[in-house]
């Protein structure tokens, strides 16, 4: 066995105010919510959580601040002085100098039609749910109208009220949520909220967050309705999809969709003049497939399984196939002009062996690669898609004349398995709650040079991340992804983890039979550790193990 172990650091970066609450929503689950005024649909909730959001106006000009974010970080570019006023709307579209062309918002959408809240106030805190008594920075609007939240003025420095008030908030500096709620019992009772989150460089200027609108998602097949297409049929023969879309759509070009996968299994399928057509194909029998054009389903099929044949006899598809030269393999089969610019699937025999998908040419002649059948007497087969013979015949395939001469090499090993050059540590940087952090672990080197060649496994186990300054508060050790890469070096049989190890997994593995040659092969790996909302403020330290066993 051999083991190396690393020391990893991440900083979480502190601010004055409490630990942001996340009660944002993935985009997974995102919907489609209002009409933004340009036509566009709002995303909802927004990535932060709330249910709606509001636009803004330059108080001062009427003019409607735009949401420019040219480096797609999720922030409006400009940045704001605490004492720019602003004004809430909302719509995206009003006539400049106008207000009274930009709409009100409706609480309605954040309260959930719970129209019993009698006040309305502009709030700067870490979690604007939690009432009047826990908020940082606030003042009451003097917008109260129970119907909309029309024209709120939401001037930053403008809050009046708070623990520990605005001017705190403003020289520590941190981020925030800050926007509209609506509350009852004299603020206590939040019964929603409509907000953005904004990042307040301490003592110095804010940014808001940008505006997230609705993308409808990617076409998927609707297999809830699916109806079988009266005539259509997709059969499965040694590897093979034969599809038959019936011939209302010959000469389509399609794409094969199959129930519960997230993509179409082939893509781009030309159909013949009769609805059909043949590929390989690896999709198992009794599944729901969708033949698709444009995103439209022309046809819904259930696959099949066809036996394959054990030899070809009948005599009234039997055809003459020339025997090639000696040394060659490859023959033609003449299946008529019936069957021109046709595919099929073509077995060899004695031992049925899959020869592949042949197409015919226009003549219906199919040229069919056997090498890998052995030299001798063979019959040569063209299944179609049921499974039927179409042609076969008889070949004889000669070897030319063979001399034999004895060769030997004796094959000497260095007998090296090692692990080498795994850093001592690593520093991970600094990172924001919410946020990640990657770094490179560094090259090194497994080496497998043994006389048998038995096999390997690397694992990476990572231990939980201890913040000592913080009363030894911990973060989940799957709070560090890794990515493993071979660099350089022999790879044949040597795999890496299809997808980031969170925390402790399979690393690499050499297969049996398998070398990474006296030289070694020099792996690396990203390393990304993604901060939680509720880390403490501190150096973050934990253990990665490397360990190479041999299998």
């Amino acid at each position: 066995m051999n083991s190396k172990k690393f020391f990893s650091r991440a900083v979480i970066a502190g601010v004055a105010a409490a630990a942001l609450v996340v009660t944002g929503a993935t985009a997974a689950s995102a919907a489609e919510g209002r009409d933004a005024g340009d036509g566009r649909k709002l995303e909802q909730p927004q990535t932060n959580g709330s249910l709606d959001t509001y636009f803004l106006l330059d108080g001062s000009t009427g003019a409607y601040i735009g949401e420019t974010d040219a480096n797609s970080d999720g922030w409006i570019d400009t940045a704001f002085a605490p004492s720019k006023n602003l004004v809430a709307v909302g719509n995206n579209n009003g006539t400049l100098g106008q207000a009274a062309t930009y709409a009100a918002m409706d609480p309605a959408i954040v309260t959930g039609g719970d129209n019993s809240w009698d006040q309305l106030y502009v709030v700067l805190d870490d979690n604007i749910s939690q009432g009047i008594s826990n908020w940082s920075a606030w003042t009451v609007s003097a917008a109260i109208d129970r119907k909309a939240a029309a024209f709120t003025s939401l001037t930053l420095s403008g809050k009046t009220n708070g623990n520990p008030g605005i001017a705190a908030v403003l020289a520590a500096g941190g981020t925030y949520q800050h926007g509209l709620v609506f509350t009852k019992n004299n603020g206590q009772t939040v019964v929603g909220a409509i907000y953005r989150t904004v990042d307040i460089t301490a003592g110095s200027t804010y940014r808001v967050s940008t505006t997230q609108y609705y993308t409808a998602p990617a076409f998927v097949p609707d297999f809830a309705n699916y109806a079988a297409t009266a005539g259509a049929s997709a059969k499965l023969v040694g590897g093979s999809l034969a599809l038959d879309a019936t011939a209302s759509n010959a000469g389509k070009t399609v794409d094969i969709w199959v129930e519960g996968e997230a993509s179409a299994k082939h893509s781009g399928v030309v159909l013949n003049g009769s609805g059909k057509a043949t590929l390989t194909s690896d999709v198992a029998a009794d599944k729901k497939l969708a033949i698709v054009e444009s995103n439209a389903v022309v046809a819904w099929v259930t696959t099949a399984d066809v036996s394959v044949p054990t030899d070809a006899t009948d005599a009234a598809t039997k055809v003459i196939i020339a025997s090639p030269d000696e040394g060659v393999r490859t023959v033609v089969i003449p299946t008529g002009a019936a069957n021109a610019n046709q595919t099929f699937r073509a077995y060899g025999w004695s031992t049925a062996t899959d020869l592949g998908l042949i197409t015919t040419d226009a003549n219906g002649d199919a040229t069919v690669d056997a090498s890998a059948l052995s030299y001798g007497d063979h019959t040569i087969a063209l299944v179609d898609g049921a499974g039927d013979v179409v042609a076969w015949g008889t070949v004889t395939f000669s070897t030319v004349t063979e001399t034999n001469t004895d060769l030997e090499v004796d094959v000497t090993v260095s007998g090296i398995f090692s692990l080498t050059g795994v850093a001592a540590s690593v520093d991970l940087g600094d990172v924001k709650r919410g946020e990640s952090t990657t770094a490179s672990l560094g090259a090194f080197k497994v080496t497998d040079d043994r006389a048998l060649l038995p096999g390997w496994t690397l694992t990476a186990a990572t231990s939980p991340f201890v913040n000592a300054g913080a009363g030894n508060d911990q973060i989940a050790a799957s709070a560090l992804s890794i990515a493993p890469a071979i660099e350089s070096g022999e790879s044949t049989g040597l795999t890496i983890a299809g997808s980031p190890v969170a925390g402790s997994g399979v690393f690499a593995e050499g297969a049996a039979n398998s070398s990474t040659l006296e030289a070694g092969t020099t792996f690396n790996a990203n390393l990304t550790f993604a901060a939680p909302a509720a880390a403490k403020a501190g150096t973050y330290t934990s253990v990665l193990t490397l360990t190479l066993v041999s299998k």
